[in-house]
């Protein structure tokens, strides 16, 4: 059970919901997947069970005033919103800690019974699996067992299972894996391109080209399936192990590995209209060590996850709110501007998660050597450091845009446990508010039809700042994944 929430008497609780909680309209809808005893507790608990499990684990390494102190400021962060780690650490600790953790996972294809059972374990604790099947001679057949078999057990689970299949390009059943997508609800598809490919289909090569007709289509038509890219994953192998996608991809783990990630709400760092840079840092780096504490805690689903998953410590350390926080700095997305505030995020984020990660190695041990690249980087506690993932519940729980993507409305609707939530978008809210805009009047013209940029009640300068998704130009969309991209690597220089 580790440390007893009553036991953290030396942590100042705030008598006050957590800031994130007030006019949240996904909070109730969220309850059924927190809470098993909901008359009992509410969401002022769930900083309560992340500092327990830190704390457990901290006491261990450090004197237990300064644990407690970190523990604190642990409290502090999940209160304000500004940090939430995956939601399995939250969803499962109600009572105990001895559960699943990690939100990512990575599994050798399940064609034995053992297999499954590893995989059914992994999903009754809110994790997602990646397979990689493209050795299996009937990569077709084993993803529609795997989307079976998982269905068949989500009716019992406090949210839906989800996989991910990857087959590279030159699996002989490539077409019918690709078609296949349409018949999937729960399995994610991926197909790894190879610089032999693009060669081919720059040459019109008549194979590749139909192929990439093929793939093209798919992707328009059904949005699968999503593509990767073989030599790239090969870079950020040091050991040249095989690096594999997890369900949304923010996480590339070797066969049989774990990681657990957690994302900085940036929208808590805008003060005044300035990026407080100082205040970022000092998140990142206790969240660093929030993550790795967690590894000592996480209850593996087989032996060999374990000790692949003590050997690299992997862990993912994010952000989200990306788009609300342009939005606080008066910042169009995808602007010169957006990009470079984009390089200050992330280049703090960097230098922070590095230099504490090899703080952690000097102190409680590193990584496996061979996980990190021999180029004269000190050891370091974590094989990898950063990720952005999508960021599905908990941008639900914090009211913000997810992971890096642009706002995709801003009369929202957004379907939740198979209910239609509306709202306006909450960031813009506010700052029609401080505005002192007329609300009403914005919602009306939203509902109306009429583009944001032309509802005369929007601040003029509000306006100049409000596009979506489908305002931004497809340059725009790769440039600003690239300024970010440039930084999630699994060795990171200095």
């Amino acid at each position: 059970m580790g440390i007893p929430e009553n036991s953290l008497h030396n942590i100042r609780t705030e008598t006050n919901a957590p800031a994130w909680v007030e006019n949240n309209p996904y909070l109730p809808l969220l309850e059924k997947r927190f809470f098993n005893k909901p008359h009992l507790v509410d969401w002022s608990h769930l900083p309560l069970r992340v500092s327990r499990l830190f704390l457990t684990v901290e006491q261990r390494y450090e004197p237990i005033s300064e644990a407690e102190a970190r523990t604190q400021s642990i409290y502090d962060l999940i209160h304000d919103g500004a940090f939430f780690p995956n939601s399995p650490v939250m969803m499962n600790t109600e009572t105990s800690n001895n559960v699943n953790l990690f939100a990512c996972h990575v599994l050798a294809p399940p064609i034995s019974v053992s297999a499954l059972k590893v995989a059914e374990e992994i999903h009754d604790g809110c994790g997602g699996i990646g397979y990689d099947l493209s050795l299996q001679d009937d990569p077709v057949s084993l993803t529609r067992y795997i989307e079976s078999q998982t269905a068949s057990l989500n009716s019992t689970r406090k949210r839906k299972a989800h996989s991910a299949v990857t087959l590279h390009v030159n699996h002989p059943q490539i077409e019918s894996f690709i078609a296949l997508g349409s018949d999937l609800s729960i399995t994610h598809t991926n197909i790894d391109l190879d610089k032999d490919f693009f060669s081919r289909l720059i040459s019109n090569e008549p194979i590749a080209c139909n192929l990439w007709k093929v793939i093209c289509s798919s992707i328009t038509k059904i949005g699968k399936p999503a593509i990767s890219f073989s030599e790239h994953k090969a870079k950020r192998s040091p050991n040249g192990e095989p690096l594999i996608n997890n369900v949304c991809g923010e996480s590339l783990l070797r066969e049989n590995e774990s990681a657990l990630i957690g994302s900085l709400n940036l929208t808590r760092f805008i003060v005044e209209q300035q990026f407080d840079k100082e205040k970022f840092a000092q998140a990142a780096r206790l969240v660093v060590r929030c993550l790795d504490n967690f590894h000592d805690l996480q209850q593996h689903a087989s032996p060999i996850v374990a000790a692949r998953c003590l050997e690299s410590r992997k862990i993912g350390v994010g952000i989200m709110g990306y788009a609300d926080a342009l939005l606080m700095l008066g910042i169009r997305y995808g602007s010169t501007e957006a990009l470079a505030i984009a390089d200050s995020f992330m280049s703090i984020l960097r230098d922070v998660t590095t230099s504490e990660s090899e703080m952690l190695g000097s102190q409680r041990g590193s990584c496996a050597s061979e996980l990190l690249a021999n180029d004269g980087n000190k050891i370091r506690r974590n094989a990898s450091l950063m990720a952005i993932a999508a960021n599905g519940t908990l941008s639900l729980i914090a009211n913000v845009s997810g992971g890096i993507e642009p706002i995709f409305a801003y009369l929202i609707r957004q379907d939740v446990e198979g209910k239609a939530i509306y709202q306006l978008q909450p960031t813009l809210k506010k700052l029609l508010v401080d505005k002192g805009c007329d609300v009403d009047a914005v919602i009306l013209a939203m509902q109306a039809g009429i583009p944001v940029s032309e509802i005369s009640a929007i601040d003029i300068e509000i306006r100049k700042t409000l596009v979506t998704a489908h305002d931004i130009s497809f340059i725009d969309h790769i440039t600003t994944q690239a300024t970010f991209q440039k930084y999630i690597r699994v060795v990171v220089p200095l």
